[in-house]
């Protein structure tokens, strides 16, 4: 069973640490209590009948036909002197998108679970608002995303209790104070005013904040640090970079607030679905590799591919195109006959450094891999001894901007192994990596993600790189090819890949 927060538990600790505990833990907790008393005591007895972990839904007028425009306070309880906001919000927020606002307002960083409670400082064993944590975690009741605000707050004077936090116990009232008019000019959410900076995340609570507030008004004295801190050091590395306890901007607010609804403030915005659900998946080393990478992507806005660009990058895909023709019949070991493997190798440029005639497929590999690439974008099929270009690639063939955005469309390539580590070759190399510090970190990565030899142990560099290979051949041959290849333009491929090419004048 976890502990109570450190520190001087008083009533609000009390509930933070009860209401973070599981149904098991409080089933434990409550038998213990009962052997305390000879009289056979039950969670009522004890006085903790308001903590029963059995939630119930919760009964909620209709939303309104048309959303107002709320103005409201949300104050963290036991803060003295005040931390507090107001806010201007859509009514017709469902309360997770408010838990994001609420977090940007007040400078929280998410980093711990949260709840919604109708109602203020009694709101105490009341039924509260599920999250999605809840729901997985098999917990019953209404579910937050499915609620909006102005279902909780319809009048001024209506309250809410936020709860941040379970270990720290963050408490925070949220009160109504008026409703107007909802107009397309005051969708956006905008704080107000306020005062005073947020407290610090896992600083202890509200006891531990005084402290640390304490001590850094009375000059941060180095031989009475506040519970806790080792040393000065210590605490002042705990602390936010220039932590100043009163200092509060109501317009830097309500551009955290704005960043936030955006999902700006995530590590992995802006890149594709796919790969952001890899990320959110890492943690321990592999999250630490990544979270360099997503902060060495800078804008994560269309990439600009001039003429030159695009020439170069559509080329292989047009040599192998245009030695196929309308279709072409393989070689009863299913390769490309010989005069076309030449073709192909001439058009790219591979004849200027292969050694020997470079015409045959099976001995010719930047032929054969140009060649299954091209399958696996999308561009050719195979139909038992034949083969031809695909409705894609005759519909873009004619426009080499066009051919270039279909195969970065693709990327990366492979299944299973080979899409994940295409998915983190693309990432390192639009964060500017690439060599053998881009498969080390890939292969950390994928062990990080579960990915293991035959033995068991983790992933090497080697490994990494088998597995990136098709993406990386792609981007390599649309960037010169192997032995000309230029760096630049593999790093702004891979950003084109991640998010688009942008549109011409």
């Amino acid at each position: 069973m976890t502990e109570p927060p450190g520190g001087p538990p008083g009533p609000a600790d009390v509930r933070a640490w009860v209401a973070s505990l599981s149904s098991e833990e409080f089933a434990a907790l409550v038998q213990q209590l009962g052997s305390l008393s000879t009289g056979g005591a039950s969670a009522g007895g004890f006085g903790l009948s308001e903590f029963d972990r059995r939630n119930r839904e919760i009964d909620l007028a209709p939303p309104p036909d048309r959303p107002s425009l709320l103005s409201l306070t949300i104050e963290l309880r036991g803060s003295k002197p005040r931390i507090w906001r107001r806010l201007s919000l859509p009514g017709d927020l469902t309360l997770d998108a408010v838990h994001t606002l609420f977090q940007a307002a007040m400078g929280w960083t998410d980093s711990h679970l949260h709840r919604f409670q109708p109602g203020g400082e009694d709101a105490y064993g009341q039924p509260y608002f599920i999250t999605q944590f809840d729901g997985a975690e098999g917990e019953e009741g209404t579910g937050e995303d499915g609620v909006r605000l102005d279902q909780v707050l319809r009048l001024p004077g209506d309250r809410l209790t936020y709860l941040y936090d379970f270990g720290d116990g963050w408490e925070h009232t949220v009160t109504l104070e008026s409703v107007d008019p909802l107009t397309p000019n005051t969708r956006e959410p905008r704080c107000l005013d306020g005062a005073r900076a947020c407290p610090p995340e896992d600083v202890g609570g509200t006891h531990g904040y005084d402290q640390v507030v304490a001590w850094l008004r009375a000059g941060a004295p180095a031989d009475d640090v506040p519970e806790g801190f080792e040393d000065a050091e210590h605490a002042h590395g705990w602390l936010p970079v220039d932590y100043d306890p009163d200092a509060f901007d109501a317009d830097e607010a309500t551009v955290a607030m704005r960043l936030w609804a955006r999902g700006e403030h995530l590590p992995w915005h802006g890149v594709p679905e796919p790969l952001a659900h890899l990320v959110q998946s890492l943690h321990g080393p592999g999250w630490v590799q990544v979270s360099t990478w997503l902060a060495g992507l800078g804008p994560r806005t269309e990439v600009d591919l001039d003429d030159h660009d695009v020439r170069r990058a559509a080329g292989p895909w047009l040599a192998v195109l245009d030695a196929v023709g309308t279709g072409t019949r393989l070689t009863a070991a299913g390769n490309l006959p010989p005069p076309l493997v030449e073709q192909i190798a001439q058009a790219t440029g591979v004849t200027r450094w292969w050694i020997g005639k470079a015409n045959r497929e099976d001995l010719t590999w930047p032929v054969a891999d140009l060649r299954a690439n091209a399958q696996q974008v999308g561009l050719l099929r195979k139909a038992k001894s034949t083969l031809a270009p695909t409705a894609r690639a005759r519909a873009v063939a004619g426009d080499p901007r066009k051919l270039v955005i279909a195969v970065l469309t693709r990327l990366p390539l492979g299944k299973g192994f080979e899409a994940e580590a295409g998915w983190f070759a693309l990432l390192g190399l639009a964060a500017g990596q690439s060599g053998a510090a881009l498969d080390a970190g890939i292969a950390q990565i994928l062990t990080d993600r579960g990915w293991r030899t035959r033995n068991g142990s983790g992933l090497i560099a080697a490994q990494a790189h088998q597995g990136a290979r098709p993406t990386l051949d792609a981007l390599e041959s649309m960037a010169g090819g192997r032995e000309n290849v230029d760096p630049a333009l593999v790093i702004r491929l891979a950003r084109a890949a991640l998010f688009g090419v942008a549109a011409t004048a």
